[in-house]
């Protein structure tokens, strides 16, 4: 039998590393070996061995069918046996510092032995098998390892005065430990444990494990026989279940590793707030209250310690539901420090993802149960899925709450018994068995209600006997809840934990999809109000903030979920016109600046930003409002004292400005006044070659006018004319910006303007060695006084930030010269408006010059020129401001200014005048352009 035992063995271990394999999640061998043994992480397996193993003690000789067979390992700390053909016959996992001594043993059969003595006077023969190299190799290995442990011996008796059973065994003589005192225990020792301890025979079990330690030692060197798997299942007695249960999962060790690591981290951060502290607090009231110590100060804040202490040192966790009620539960049987230990290894290894933001490992494994009853009650599995009962609504809690929240507690700790010893296939064993129990009555059933009704009754009758109608004694003595156990770990033996795996890789991209949906939708519609970016834009922002956080994993909710400055440029790089062209590395060092400022205003840290922030920015850069986007980019450079800028901070704007306008200057991106000159300097060419041939080939049937595919246009003389622009632009914002800025103190800017000897003094804002200031409304009208930045802040900047860009298109957004020729010629319709604004001009002009032949004799001249109302609404020579915006522009204390009725751009007089003589030359310019 034991052959075949050995090849399902290692069929398993081939299959589950096909599985990894297929993940894409192969772990290392060493990894895999922590796991499986319930080591801490980093251990190392340095030897290995096959041995034959024989155990004694002073109280007993440990009797086998056979001498145990098996594979000895050596790691950094611990020494770890399996029997080979059944690991619940026998295995240890001995920690080194429990070893007081090695010996040689001489023997006939073999090469040599080595005969371990451990702390507990346990003595462990192994009787190594294989080359006498090989044996040397681990004889010396092991040497080593021990003196590199002996730094960690003075561990090991203050850990000793923790353990209950060490207590038990010093207070009767058999250890050589000195305890006096009763090691930290839990809640129970004070408000009693649940249940009756004579119904649960405590005494008498306590007896056994009492046995059991003086033969087969304790904690840190004890060996699992049947024995030990037998006394888990039929019970543990309430003062050693903490013990039993941070041994069975490994957290002792954790413990052992980390005597002061508890108390330290509520020290550290004892006056610190945090969401998860929160939420904590809201749920300490909720966390098992029928137990008499959670209702008391004492329980509460326990729990309140070992939760808080828990969310500082898993952070990307923090609190999740469910988590108080299990630590409530471990608080009963365990001191604080154990707990947290427990908790530890709980919500890290033994059931990932059951305690997190996403609650993903709860929802992978409520699919893969309905997978398992579908493959073992297909009945039950049509008739739940011809009347949409939902199965998960019923066992999400079992799963969530490893049953405490629904069997009774004394039942609920009997699972947790067996739960520890042999991991998550516990949940799913129990949950089919009570399916199977009550599948008939459940048959009978088509409301969720109902199904919930029927397993709630279930679960109040779990003290009752299972055959109360049975003839035989035997029968009517078993209970519901023994049944259950029978059923559970019998006829649902066959999950084991590769089965669950199998079940989960089927299911895992399905659920991880659904919640990457539901994660993103819940975090869209929790976001700021951002009027200027629609949900589309927020989803395509969304997908690119955690494509560049790498870090982070949505699905888990892992991970750290905000972005540093170097994401962030990353991030900005891949949207902004501004920030792709082929600029001077001075001018990409500018813009790395400017980047790094809208960085530190947007976020309330210095070193990140979180998706909420960055979505509220970029917000603002998409902000169609003149005023209200002069006011967003006025504040990147104010700081929170003061609501102005200083001389620095204006030639900081200045060249900011300039850096950030570098790619329409170099004519990389087009502006709207540019490509107004383009649409106008097409339709001038158009109109000619329709006059010099003077016919009527553009026009189609419906009258449009067709357009020839290729025009040529003088392409350096329309970009020179933006380049002159942006360079004027810039010169002219510093210089009028000094020009208008404000002295630091009224008084002094009011009595330099006295008037002494005819003669007005200087500005004190133009002198350079006296402090000035800007404020708002003189910014605004700094911008407004220049045609190419009011268009700027109205139009171009919000059009340069592409936050709607998918993630998988190429950056590809500049809008060269060729390119928009060949957008307006194949659409057509603003230069084909244009042409035929000018024919009919002409046309008008010639028609009306005939028939007013009269009135010219008489002296009166006409003039006619049609004026397009769009090129009217497009001339951006004249700035309509509404009354409150007048106001603003003359609450600046910059001297005397006048507002035309033509046009409210504040100027001087002399100013005025030469824009008047412009205007009436560019008058004369229309004239002789459109009379022929």
């Amino acid at each position: 039998m034991s052959f075949f035992e050995n090849l399902r063995s290692k069929a398993v271990n081939t299959f589950n590393q096909v599985l990894d394999k297929n993940k894409g999640e192969k772990l290392s061998r060493d990894e895999k070996f922590c796991i499986d043994n319930h080591l801490p992480d980093g251990e190392v397996i340095l030897a290995e061995l096959a041995v034959e193993l024989r155990i004694s003690s002073e109280y007993s000789l440990i009797e086998y069918n056979s001498v145990p067979q098996g594979r000895v390992y050596l790691t950094n700390h611990y020494i770890v046996f399996w029997d080979a053909y059944d690991r619940r016959n026998c295995s240890f996992v001995l920690n080194l510092s429990a070893v007081k001594k090695v010996e040689r043993v001489p023997t006939n059969s073999y090469g040599f032995a080595l005969n371990l003595t451990t702390h507990s006077k346990l003595n462990i023969v192994l009787y190594l098998i294989g080359l006498r190299s090989e044996s040397e190799k681990f004889a010396h290995s092991l040497k080593m390892t021990l003196k590199s442990n002996l730094p960690n011996i003075k561990k090991l008796q203050p850990f000793m005065q923790t353990c209950y059973s060490e207590y038990i065994l010093a207070k009767n003589k058999i250890s050589d430990e000195n305890i006096e005192v009763v090691p930290p225990g839990g809640l129970g020792l004070i408000y009693k444990f649940p249940g009756n301890p004579k119904e649960l025979r405590d005494k008498s079990k306590m007896k056994l494990w009492f046995d059991l330690f003086r033969a087969d030692g304790r904690n840190l060197s004890l060996i699992r026989t049947n024995m030990f798997h037998k006394l888990i299942r039929v019970g543990l007695p309430n003062r050693l279940r903490g013990e039993i249960w941070e041994l069975s999962c490994g957290s002792m060790y954790l413990r052992l590793d980390n005597p002061d690591e508890y108390e330290r981290i509520l020290e550290e951060n004892k006056d610190k707030r945090s969401i998860a502290i929160e939420e904590i607090e809201k749920d300490l009231n909720r966390s098992l209250p029928e137990y008499s110590a959670y209702q008391n100060p004492d329980g509460i804040e326990r729990l309140r310690k070992v939760l808080t202490a828990y969310s500082w040192k898993n952070p990307q966790v923090g609190y999740c539901q469910a988590m108080n009620i299990v630590t409530a539960a471990l608080l009963i049987f365990m001191s604080e420090e154990q707990a947290f230990w427990c908790l530890n290894v709980l919500c890290e290894r033994i059931v990932p993802g059951y305690y997190s933001k996403t609650m993903y490992g709860t929802l992978l494994d409520q699919r893969v149960f309905e997978s398992l009853v579908e493959d073992t009650m297909p009945l039950l599995w049509q008739h739940i899925a011809k009347h949409d009962i939902q199965l998960s609504v019923v066992s999400l809690p079992w799963f969530l709450s490893l049953y405490l929240n629904s069997l009774p507690l004394v039942y609920a700790f009997r699972i947790l018994d067996i739960f520890f010893q042999h991991g998550p296939k516990t949940l799913f064993q129990v949950a089919l068995a009570i399916l199977k129990i009550n599948g008939e009555e459940l048959l009978q059933l088509e409301d969720d209600g109902m199904f919930i009704q029927v397993i709630k009754n279930y679960f109040l009758s779990l003290d009752q006997s299972a055959h109360p109608d049975s003839p035989n004694v035997k029968y009517r003595s078993i209970t519901k809840f023994q049944e259950l156990l029978v059923t559970a770990f019998k006829e649902f033996s066959v999950i084991e934990d590769s089965v669950i795996e199998k079940h989960r890789n089927k299911h895992r991209d399905s659920i991880f999809s659904n919640i990457s949906t539901f994660v993103k939708r819940t975090e869209l519609r929790n976001l700021p109000r951002t009027p200027n970016l629609n949900q589309l834009t927020l989803g395509v922002v969304y997908d690119r903030f955690y494509s560049i956080v790498e870090t982070y994993n949505v699905t888990l909710g892992s991970g750290k979920n905000t972005m540093d400055f170097e994401a962030f440029y990353r991030f900005m790089s891949e949207i902004c016109d501004f920030m792709n062209n082929e600029t001077t590395e001075d001018t990409r060092k500018i813009v790395r600046d400017f980047i790094h400022r809208l960085f530190s205003h947007w976020g309330t840290s210095s070193t990140s930003i979180s998706l909420p922030e960055l979505a509220t920015g970029l917000d603002k850069l998409a902000e169609p409002d003149l005023m209200n986007a002069m006011s967003n980019f006025y504040e990147l450079y104010t700081d929170s004292s003061k609501d102005r800028i200083d001389r620095e901070g204006i030639l900081k704007m200045s060249e900011d400005l300039l850096a950030i306008t570098a790619c329409w200057k170099d004519c990389f991106v087009l502006d709207e006044i540019t490509q107004k000159e383009i649409e106008n300097a097409i339709a001038d060419v158009v109109y000619k070659q329709q006059k010099q041939q003077n016919e009527k080939q553009f026009e189609s049937e419906k009258g449009e006018l067709k357009l020839p595919t290729e025009v040529d246009i003088d392409k350096s003389i329309i970009e020179s004319k933006q380049t002159e622009r942006y360079l004027s632009a810039a010169s002219t914002f510093i210089q009028r910006a000094f020009e208008y800025a404000q002295p630091n103190e009224e008084e002094v800017l009011i009595e330099d303007l006295k008037i002494e000897d005819n003669k007005i003094t200087h500005n004190a804002a133009l002198n350079p060695n006296a402090p000035v200031f800007l404020n708002l409304p003189t910014f605004r009208m700094v911008v407004l006084a220049d045609e190419t930045y009011e268009l700027f802040f109205s139009k171009t900047l919000q059009n340069s930030v592409h936050a709607d860009k998918p993630l998988d298109s190429k950056f590809d957004t500049m809008r060269n010269l060729r390119d928009m020729f060949d957008g307006l010629l194949a659409d057509g319709r603003e230069v084909a408006t244009k042409v035929r604004r000018r024919m009919d001009s002409a046309a008008s002009n010639a028609l009306l010059a005939n028939s007013d032949g009269a009135s010219m004799k008489s002296g009166k001249s006409t003039r006619i020129q049609e004026v397009d109302e769009e090129e009217r609404d497009d001339d951006f020579n004249t700035i309509a401001l509404n009354d409150g915006d007048k106001d603003v522009l003359l609450g600046a204390e910059v001297g005397e200014l006048k507002v035309t009725s033509n046009s409210t751009r504040p100027t001087t007089q002399v100013e005025q005048q030469k824009a008047h003589e412009s205007e009436h030359e560019h008058e004369s310019e229309n004239l002789i352009e459109f009379q022929t």
